[in-house]
Order: C-alpha cells, then structure tokens, then sequence
C-alpha cells in the first residue's frame, strides 16, 4: 500500500497538478495539509471520477484537511472530543 502526505497550500490551485500525480504514482491513500476550501466546495466529484473517496475537515479559506483514498474510509470522525466541529460518530 502506497500512503503519502502533501502540504497543498490549497487544493483548488493545485487540484490538476494533483491528480496528475495521484494517477502517475499510484498512490493508495493521500493526507492533504492546508487544503484552504470550504468542504462544500471541495472536489469530491473529481476525485470519485480518477477512484478515489475523501474525508474532509475544513472550514474555508485557511487550514483544512483531507484524507484521500481507493481503497475505502470507514469510520471517520471529525475533530477531536471537546473540540468546536467534533460530531462524535463514525
């Protein structure tokens, strides 16, 4: 399994770089850092069309993370117990 990290510095002006590189290393499951959009407005589609889910944790223009990946997320749970966002179920 191929597991990598970037620090985006937002995935709207890197998101062709991305799947470019996402299709040219055959990467399993990729953490973004500094993805810098709102989750609403984050590219879900794009990504289910190159195979891949996400799970984002994002607020808008600044800070925001995601994990991506093909071969399946379970279990996600946003935020941290005690934490403004924390929705406490998988």
């Amino acid at each position: 399994m191929r597991i990598a990290t970037w620090n985006v510095n937002s995935i709207t002006a890197r998101l062709p770089r991305l799947l470019a590189w996402l299709e040219s290393t055959g990467t399993d499951v990729l953490c973004l850092q500094e993805a810098k959009i709102a989750e609403e407005q984050f590219p879900f589609e794009q990504l289910r069309e190159a195979g891949y889910e996400a799970a984002v944790h994002a607020t808008g223009r600044w800070n925001g993370v995601a994990v991506i990946s093909r071969v399946g997320l379970e279990d996600v749970v946003k935020g941290l117990a005690g934490d403004p966002g924390y929705d406490g179920a998988p």
